[in-house]
């Protein structure tokens, strides 16, 4: 999940458990069904009302597309050995392309995105090349090292290879790591 929904999912979180305490209050009579009936009566008809539900409806539903993003992360390549399956997960596979490609000399960074289609893997590989560097030859290169090292580490052959090079540039971008 993205910090943006973690943030969301917080705030929703503690939104619903005060409305659960409220539940929790009424089912106890520690809060009188009056209050209660004289502010849900006062919120038909208006306008503010519908447009916060239409609102929680809104997060509900980017929560609910997040955890479904958050899922396609496990996928797994099975590989069949005579002693059973080995599952490797495409994230795996995502960092094992990016380590391998950013080795590539001339490439300056690299942001890799796996594509599972049944048994057929795709990899795209975004990059930032050296301005030194002859474009095509690092590609090429990348192609070349990512396709045999899948190959020989994973076991797997790559249906398509595709690089992008989003910028040629001599700026470094190192990978931020959370602590």
């Amino acid at each position: 999940m993205k910090i943006i929904d973690l943030v969301i999912l917080s705030i929703y979180t503690f939104l619903l458990t005060f409305l659960g305490l409220g539940v929790v209050l009424l089912a106890f009579n520690l809060l009188p069904l009056e209050w209660v009936w004289t502010s849900i009566t006062y919120l038909v008809g208006q306008w503010e009302v519908g447009l916060i539900g239409l609102l929680f409806m809104l997060i509900s539903l980017r929560l609910f597309l997040a955890s479904l993003r958050f899922r396609k992360n496990h996928e797994t390549i099975i590989t069949h050995t005579d002693q059973g399956d080995i599952h490797i997960t495409v994230t795996a596979i995502e960092n094992f392309v990016e380590k391998t490609a950013r080795y590539t000399r001339g490439v300056r960074a690299v942001k890799v995105n796996v594509q599972k289609k049944g048994n057929v893997l795709k990899v795209i590989v975004k990059a930032v090349v050296s301005p030194e560097s002859h474009v095509p030859t690092v590609g090429s290169e990348m192609q070349k090292r990512i396709a045999e090292m899948m190959k020989n580490t994973v076991g797997v052959e790559l249906s398509d290879i595709e690089i992008l090079v989003e910028n040629i540039s001599n700026e470094f971008k190192a990978k931020q790591r959370v602590e």
